[in-house]
């Protein structure tokens, strides 16, 4: 696949430890790909699937964090998903900014320094590496904002078409996703958006 920069990105599996996949209820245990999605298929019933989580080698990793001196989320890269090389805006290393407070030390974490001004940046960058890692044809996603945004951003950044399923209102919201060049569709109503995107993940393979 071809980024929007004219280079073809490749998921760089060196940095992180990651090892496979776990249900978190049964502790059934899968590959790392294809990424688990639709939840466990070992425990599933008709009405509940649990999610599963990525598991990592975390002793090799503790040799390699504390001396890491990559800014933003790079600097955790064993303790993410194999990352694409090129992908990354920037996200995570945002500032903590101190606030005047009589009897406590307060910072708060300014996330909308962030490429698309919000924290989805930092997931957004793991989930388009791993569409990116499985071939994965496009993206969809079900959001009322910045997670919308945020998948439209990456998704565009590396030469996928993304789906962004989001609420009527505000159009401004949707506007910032389409100014990325994606296909956003306007829900009235959060099932109704989750059908969809399920039935475009079974028919499309996103």
């Amino acid at each position: 696949m071809t980024s929007a920069t004219g280079r073809r990105l490749q998921v760089n599996a060196d940095k992180s430890t990651a090892k496979g996949q776990r249900c978190l209820f049964c502790g059934a245990e899968y590959p790392l790909y294809p990424p688990m999605i639709g939840g466990c298929e070992k425990c599933a019933t008709d009405t509940f699937k649990a999610p599963v989580e990525v598991v990592y080698d975390y002793p090799a990793s503790s040799d390699w964090l504390p001396d890491s001196p990559l800014p933003g989320i790079d600097r955790y890269a064993p303790l993410l998903p194999p990352l694409a090389e090129g992908l990354s805006m920037g996200e995570g290393g945002t500032a903590l900014v101190r606030q005047p407070h009589d009897e406590f030390e307060l910072y708060v974490k300014d996330e909308s320094r962030n490429p698309t001004w919000s924290h989805k940046d930092r997931l957004n960058l793991c989930v388009t590496s791993a569409a990116l890692a499985v071939g994965a044809p496009g993206i969809v996603v079900a959001s009322s904002g910045n997670h919308g945004a945020a998948a439209a951003a990456y998704a565009a950044r590396a030469g996928l078409p993304a789906i962004i399923l989001c609420t009527p209102r505000p159009p401004a919201v949707a506007s910032f996703m389409q100014a990325y060049g994606q296909t956003v569709v306007a829900v009235p109503d959060a099932p109704m958006r989750w059908a969809i995107m399920s039935r475009v993940i079974d028919e499309l393979g996103y």
